[in-house]
């Protein structure tokens, strides 16, 4: 969303709107890149001005929580002395004054030659190469959510993070402990493992393999609702439409996922793995929550067909 640079400061008020670049922060993978343009300076400066709050697993917690930080400080030395600025104040008044020193350029040649777009001006230069964005739980101020970025031109590179990826999503496996196996939980646990750790096509390996065994795993349910032979000969596209009603409806709907895990593993490269991998990593996590309910739904009459027969036991 391209800001008017005409406008003041945005006010106080915390932004209520997706943020690109908070985004990129809790779901990029380590050294993942993006751009910093026209289009999304805006939301740079309200990250920067600590107007954006984002929702993630605080470790301490052990809870989904909500996370805010203040505006980005930095300091400087001049004659007389120390003194600390607001960096999105600083990118601020260098876009709008950019924008103005274009717009009222009588000479079109030297309107042409001052076109090359940058976020930043020499004299932040040193003090944006690497940006450290410390987010504080609002449930306890000394839990921390750090993220460590490094900029390059008009391009920002993820460097760092704490607590990691993998710390902050293990703990969501747990939710599916009665549904998947030993084997699934570790190899899940590998694949989210390597991601955070950068790594591409090689968490692709064992997201496939979890994906093909719970593909097998929804047809052992289905039983003879589903033709064995067919099913054994059928591609894996064609076998995930076959178990529909045993799998998530988006899936059945949309069965380029194993197509997808194929590809990333022979053709992809590792920047488009890591760009690929929290949308796939969902498809798994969408089969282990529709399950997850089920049996929910299942423990629920269970218990309430337990209460239900000791009462009528209680009043004949």
């Amino acid at each position: 969303m391209r800001h008017n640079v005409f406008d003041s400061m945005p006010s106080n008020i915390v932004s209520d709107k997706a943020n690109v670049f908070a985004d990129f922060l809790q779901t990029a993978g380590l050294y993942d890149s993006m751009k910093i343009s026209e289009d999304n300076i805006q939301d740079l400066i309200l990250l920067l001005d600590g107007k954006v709050r984002i929702s993630a697993y605080c470790k301490e917690c052990k809870e989904k929580r909500v996370f805010s930080m203040k505006p980005y400080i930095h300091f400087e030395d001049d004659d007389t002395g120390c003194y600390s600025q607001k960096l999105s104040e600083e990118v601020f008044r260098f876009q709008k004054s950019s924008i103005l020193e274009n717009t009222l350029s009588p000479n079109e040649s030297v309107k042409k030659q001052n076109t090359a777009w940058k976020w930043k001006n020499w004299q932040i230069e040193e003090v944006s190469r690497v940006l450290v964005f410390q987010f504080v739980c609002s449930m306890n101020e000394r839990h921390h959510l750090d993220y460590i970025v490094l900029t390059t031109d008009n391009s920002m590179t993820k460097i760092g993070q704490y607590p990691s990826v993998a710390d902050m999503t293990f703990p969501e496996l747990d939710a599916y402990k009665h549904v998947i196996s030993k084997e699934d939980r570790k190899e899940l646990g590998t694949a989210i493992g390597l991601f955070a750790s950068g790594v591409g096509a090689g968490s692709y390996v064992y997201l496939r393999r979890i994906l093909e065994r719970l593909i097998y795993q929804a047809k052992t349910t289905a039983g003879d609702a589903v033709n064995d032979e067919e099913f054994e000969q059928a591609r894996m596209a064609e076998r995930i439409k076959m178990l529909q009603g045993y799998l998530p409806e988006m899936l059945t709907k949309n069965t380029t996922i194993y197509g997808i895990l194929s590809k990333g593993i022979h053709e992809l490269s590792e920047d488009e793995c890591r760009k690929y991998f929290p949308v796939v990593k969902e498809c798994i996590y969408q089969i282990l929550g529709m399950w997850e309910c089920e049996r929910r739904k299942q423990a629920d009459e269970i218990a309430l067909n337990k209460a239900l027969s000791t009462i009528s036991s209680s009043i004949k």
